[in-house]
């Protein structure tokens, strides 16, 4: 269990609640935000759930309240480069639960144990055009690097996505903000 006192703990992936994170993932609150094209199925999630407890470069947990364990969602850091000391983070919160705060507890948890407990030096991430998570991604202090124009096919449009990272140096500076909130 990783805890690092900001509302959520993030524990490990349960087979059990497979069939769970793939309803979140193909509710359209989420799906629209995804890289999939098409709805996840059981053989989706059951190939998911073994790369990630095969494949070093991954690590996902299951994000769960501290109060109650309840399970809110799931994230973690993927293509984790040992060698640059970098990785790519993922985040959804279940549609329930959105608009909660959850999310930017979350992250500023999975940034804490990337750089704190993994030694990272770079945490990046993905996100398209119009999601309102990139304003969360900025008040937590990452920095955007770029932006892909039309660099994927969703809602019958090209849309842009936008890359957003953080330094161990930057998350170093934020961290008296992120514990007085």
């Amino acid at each position: 269990m990783i805890d690092h006192a900001y509302g959520v703990s993030l524990g490990e992936i349960e087979y059990d609640n497979l069939d769970v994170y793939k309803r979140w993932r193909n509710d359209p609150s989420i799906r629209s935000w995804c890289r999939q094209t098409g709805l996840l199925t059981d053989q989706d999630q059951e190939g998911w759930y073994e790369r990630i407890h095969k494949d070093p470069t991954i690590q996902m947990f299951e994000i769960r309240r501290n109060t109650d364990e309840k399970c809110l969602g799931v994230c973690g850091l993927t293509s984790i480069d040992r060698q640059n000391r970098s990785a790519e983070f993922s985040l959804y919160v279940c549609p329930d639960e959105m608009g909660k705060g959850y999310g930017e507890k979350t992250l500023k948890t999975l940034l804490h144990f990337g750089f704190s407990d993994l030694g990272l030096n770079r945490i990046f991430g993905e996100t398209f055009e119009g999601n309102p998570a990139l304003a969360l991604f900025r008040k937590l202090g990452m920095a955007e690097e770029g932006r892909f124009s039309q660099s994927y096919w969703k809602k019958g449009r090209f849309i842009d996505s936008h890359i957003v990272a953080m330094t161990y140096d930057m998350f170093v500076a934020c961290l008296d903000r992120y514990d007085r909130n």
